[in-house]
């Protein structure tokens, strides 16, 4: 079970750190907004879940200048963050642009699991490195439906089982006991049928792989905590780890170097979009379920 109480102390502990070291963070949002424009929508309310400090709303801003953009995140301190880095942002353009003002950007601190927005009030739904973070997918999933508008659109990128494989090896090298250390993440199938049995259409999903490499294990490792991207398990170990133990395991990560010995850290990414398509029906006693035609494919891709 993941502690929600730790998520939000972590990030907001590394709210000053983190956009110097978040890397990784800033190349999904970038990738995951590449794949926006690829559908025929003009949303007027978006919600960025799990906005951290603005990289994906950005994208956002650009792609979608006329939306109402609503930036939700678990951390109080990381939604401040993204209030400054919009007044730099502005001042930066406003050096291009003097007549250039501030869009109507709104910021809320909640919760993935209770969000406070009315029901189908939302156009569109992005998020980003965040529902990793969640350990009940169908419970956040069916928040997420539940806010959207009929017709709305969910885009998602999240982290897959193959993330810090290079991690979890040293720790079963030296405990056997990865699963202590790191989250458990959900592959590409079973994030597949949660969308699906949370009432969403038309899933498509992918996945990808991304490497960063490091001088030294620390330097990884201190990157990590940079982000907040530390244990946040219920049973992880709070107590002191013994000198020995922490030596074997930054032996067994160095054993995993590159040929050029740089220390690799693996990222998975998953990524997802899918439709607000209609909530799952009560099937009749012959099995059949009737859905109207004007239900089906309501959203062309772009030619």
């Amino acid at each position: 079970m993941i502690d929600r109480h730790a998520v939000r102390r972590h990030f907001s502990r590394a709210c000053a750190s983190y956009d110097a070291a978040a890397i990784l963070q800033k190349e999904v949002a970038n990738r995951l907004a590449e794949r926006l424009p690829l559908l025929k929508i003009k949303p007027s309310r978006i919600v960025d879940l799990g906005a951290g400090t603005g990289f994906l709303s950005q994208h956002i801003q650009a792609h979608y200048p006329q939306a109402q953009l609503l930036a939700v995140d678990l951390s109080e301190q990381m939604l401040t963050q993204y209030r400054h880095n919009l007044k730099l942002q502005l001042r930066w353009w406003q050096k291009i642009n003097p007549f250039a003002r501030a869009k109507d950007i709104h910021t809320l601190a909640a919760d993935a699991y209770q969000l406070p927005l009315s029901d189908a009030s939302v156009d569109m739904l992005v998020s980003s490195l965040m529902l990793q973070w969640c350990d009940d997918l169908p419970a956040v999933l069916a928040e997420c439906r539940r806010v959207l508008k009929p017709d709305g659109v969910f885009f998602i990128a999240s982290l897959g089982p193959d993330t810090l494989k290079e991690i979890r090896n040293a720790w079963q090298t030296v405990d056997g006991h990865s699963e202590q250390h790191l989250l458990n993440f959900a592959d590409i199938h079973d994030l597949g049928d949660a969308v699906s049995r949370s009432g969403f259409a038309d899933p498509v999903l992918d996945v990808e792989r991304i490497t960063l490499t490091y001088a030294t294990p620390g330097a990884a490792l201190d990157d990590l905590k940079s982000i907040g991207a530390t244990n946040a398990n219920k049973g992880r170990s709070i107590g002191l780890m013994g000198k020995g133990r922490w030596t074997r395991f930054l032996q067994a990560y160095q054993a995993q170097a590159l040929p050029d010995g740089r220390i690799p850290a693996t990222f998975e990414i998953v990524y997802a979009h899918a439709f607000a398509g209609q909530l799952p029906q009560p099937q009749s006693l012959d099995g059949v379920v009737s859905v109207p035609i004007t239900q089906i494919k309501r959203w062309l891709p772009v030619s």
